[in-house]
């Protein structure tokens, strides 16, 4: 049986499967309302939905591999002959892969409700502290918006939501140096009732201290680009402390919700871009399932990143139809494209990988071969800003992902797909892993012994592991340093990432 998937597929039409429709009903099962079982019942479900979910990453990754090395230094007649023969028509992986994947989205469909019932009042609660009735008499923390690119600012005044949310203070914003003069137009205010304008009191600079040292301080000014300013517990890869016996039962990546929360607020678009949007995607013919990806060029290459040929975007997108469909549904195979340099990533796309649609927010051909090789400058006029927004709107999305995490966009896409959903699964970087600027570092705990050879890291179970570099390593693999203080590669099944809970204060009776 053939099934293509798609997020907002009911899987239990396909496949039925009893459901828990009382959070009083006992019954073992895989839906999240279970809040009523025993506690060995609730482990041992946890430990199921564990077990299923890293099968189907493991899966996916040795799919990958077995793709990669396989099809290494082969021509393109070769690939694609070989493509079409055994890898999708034979290899077992892929089959396993879809089926895998059925459970899993049992399982995130089953938790889809409550999640959204969470993220909601999140978001209330963020718009209630934004919004206070009074601005004169509320205490506030001011952020300067930083001179940078808008995935690069976003996430600094990202960390500025996230101190302003645990220490219980309007965020308000100085816009005097933004880089793009229509910011203010493309997204909704971060407050109706406060402004800049609103400040009357002498603002003392944050020094990095705990919270208390300002509860007598009306307004506090936060340098977020100012390493010191970040010595703060309120930072990017915490989780609020409200959600720690909660939110693994929903989310696969508990980190990745929190932060899609903070810029899902922060991102939310105007009614000029939602309709922008919207038109974009009709001109395009851009129904689901479709996958987007992210080229980053030009200036991110002169020391940020690597450039990566139109192959390495594409590997993971085809293996993602593959996995989702068989020979026997007939349908275009559509990808969406953002890029700097869409001038040659198109016509190398297209030359490549003819069976697909590649399409893109552009007025023309014309248009695209002559002016959409951009420049750092020509991307801060008011019509490149609504040009970029648009892409990261319907880059994110889109039922599949696939963008380098070097990138600040590529980061905002992913984190964005996590705020309304579990995408866990529906996003891939090829070049680092995910992390946050000026938050923690990623930390695992190590389920079983290992022993490395040469350059490899050694630990025992229960060890804690500090991931060190972030860049161009493979899923399977991290670097990382023990307690010991060595450092070394080693293999991601070994160890589980762990959350760092900390108490915010605007969300502490959402339960």
């Amino acid at each position: 049986m053939s099934i293509l998937y798609r997020p907002e597929t009911n899987w239990s039409n396909i496949y039925p499967i009893p459901k828990v429709r009382n959070r009083n009903d006992k019954q073992a099962s895989l839906s999240v309302g279970i809040s009523k079982t025993s506690p060995k019942d609730q482990f041992t479900l946890v430990k199921a939905r564990s077990l299923i979910k890293g099968a189907y990453s493991e899966a996916i990754e040795v799919n990958e591999f077995v793709r990669k090395y396989f099809r290494k230094d082969m021509d393109l007649t070769k690939k694609a002959a070989l493509e079409e023969d055994y890898l999708t028509n034979y290899l077992p992986f892929n089959d396993l892969t879809r089926k895998m994947k059925f459970l899993v989205d049992v399982i995130h469909n089953e938790s889809q409700k409550e999640l959204s019932d969470l993220g909601n009042e999140v978001q209330k609660r963020i718009h209630k502290l934004q919004n206070p009735s009074d601005c004169k008499t509320a205490k506030k923390l001011v952020c300067k918006f930083p001179y940078c690119g808008l995935g690069c600012q976003y996430h600094h005044i990202g960390n500025c939501l996230l101190a302003a949310l645990g220490t219980n203070r309007v965020m308000l914003v100085d816009y005097s140096s933004v880089r793009y003069p229509g910011i203010r137009k493309v997204f909704l205010p971060l407050s109706d009732t406060c402004s800049m304008e609103d400040l009357q009191k002498q603002v003392e600079e944050w020094k990095g201290e705990l919270q208390e040292s300002y509860e007598h301080i009306q307004v506090v000014r936060l340098d977020v680009r100012h390493e010191p300013s970040r010595n703060t517990r309120f930072k990017g890869l915490t989780v609020p402390k409200f959600l720690q016996e909660k939110i693994e039962f929903l989310h696969d990546d508990p980190n990745m919700w929190w932060i899609g929360q903070i810029m899902g607020y922060l991102l939310r678009p105007s009614p000029r871009i939602s309709v922008k949007v919207q038109e974009i995607k009709k001109k395009l013919n851009l129904t689901h399932p479709y996958v987007s990806i992210h080229v980053r060029r030009t200036d991110k290459l002169i020391e940020e990143a690597r450039k990566f040929e139109i192959e390495e975007y594409m590997d993971p997108v085809v293996a993602w139809y593959d996995s989702q469909v068989g020979n026997a549904c007939n349908y275009t195979r559509r990808v969406y494209v953002a890029s700097d340099d869409l001038a040659s990533v198109i016509p190398d796309a297209r030359n490549k990988y003819p069976n697909y649609d590649f399409v893109y927010n552009a007025v023309d051909d014309k248009k695209l071969l002559k002016d959409m090789k951009q420049t750092v400058q020509s991307r801060q006029t008011e019509d490149e800003l609504v040009a970029i927004v648009c892409d990261l709107m319907i880059l994110s999305q889109s039922d599949y992902f696939v963008g380098t995490y070097s990138s600040n966009v590529g980061r905002l896409v992913t984190q964005l797909m996590h705020s309304s959903s579990d995408a866990t699964y529906r996003s891939r970087s090829i070049d680092h892993r995910m992390f946050y600027h000026g938050g923690l570092p990623l930390t695992y705990r190590a389920v079983e012994d290992f022993s490395g050879g040469k350059g490899e890291l050694s630990f025992s179970a229960g060890e804690t592991i500090v991931l060190t570099s972030f860049v161009d390593s493979p899923s399977y693999k991290g670097f990382g340093r023990n307690e010991a203080g060595h450092d070394g590669s080693f293999p991601m099944h070994k160890v589980e990432q762990t959350l760092t809970f900390v108490q915010y204060p605007a969300l502490n009776d959402i339960f």
